[in-house]
């Protein structure tokens, strides 16, 4: 089957939900037929794809919730194990950028949703196209029912008993397993009761509290925890070593408005 260029298609479907694809923007597919394949929760999908394929590297930070949401609508629509999904985003200067998605299934059973692109590490520029190399900019993403999880949050690649609670209710939320997800609010309660929890701690649990609260679409808790935390980094302007954690609650705000 000749390559279907399915931008039209989408365009007509993007606007009619409230989404219009962006002109910088071309999403490819073999087959239109749409599978709903992906069955994750639409909250990794967001966390991870905006993170990794957008904020990373630089690659296209500029995007727009629309674009974003565009894209991550057609992934869960069109890619299938039979089928890949290409994107194409135009960029200024000579080289577009591009993006294949696969769902590869191995032997065991096990699935994962990779992301080839034509970001090349170690040039640090966009190559004419995409290239399977060990130098090309890939993300992969292990599939379990309603859980997408990044290789390295795969709760076999952590020592959960040396973790901080912080980084242990983290963990909870990131990994495969979705029978602690229910000990992710006391444990992130132990770290937030404490008297003497530094302002970064204080920021961080709160933080993940309300990654927490996306998750469970507890969306009234959602709009006054983002308050909160406005307020905390607000009034905490002068403190060092926040920058970090700010860029991360800026990536959650924007996760906010994709998941509505």
């Amino acid at each position: 089957m000749h390559r279907t260029i399915i931008t039209l298609l989408l365009l007509a479907l993007f606007t009619n939900s409230g989404y219009a694809q962006s002109e910088k923007i071309t999403i490819k597919s073999d087959n239109l037929s749409e599978s709903n394949y992906l069955k994750m929760d639409d909250f990794y999908l967001t966390h991870y794809l905006y993170i990794d394929l957008f904020l990373r590297e630089n690659l296209f930070p500029e995007a727009s919730s629309e674009e974003v949401f565009s894209i991550i609508k057609a992934l869960k629509k069109y890619v299938s194990v039979d089928n890949n999904l290409d994107i194409e985003i135009e960029k200024p200067g000579k080289r577009n950028y591009f993006i294949r998605f696969a769902i590869l299934k191995k032997d065991d059973g096990t699935e994962l949703l990779i992301a080839f692109t034509n970001w090349s590490v170690k040039e640090k520029k966009f190559e004419r196209e995409i290239k399977i190399e060990n130098d090309s900019y890939t993300r992969w993403y292990f599939l379990n029912g309603n859980k997408m999880t990044y290789r390295k949050d795969m709760s076999n690649q952590n020592d959960y008993s040396n973790m901080s609670k912080a980084d242990l209710a983290n963990a909870y939320l990131m990994d495969e397993l979705s029978d602690n997800d229910s000990e992710i609010k006391s444990t992130l309660d132990e770290v937030l009761n404490q008297k003497d929890l530094s302002v970064t701690d204080k920021i961080m649990a709160n933080l993940i509290l309300l990654k927490y609260q996306i998750l469970q679409r507890d969306n009234d808790n959602v709009i006054k925890q983002e308050e909160y935390l406005n307020e905390l980094f607000e009034n905490n302007k002068s403190e060092p070593n926040l920058r970090g954690i700010k860029m991360a609650f800026d990536a959650t705000c924007f996760q906010i408005e994709l998941m509505k």
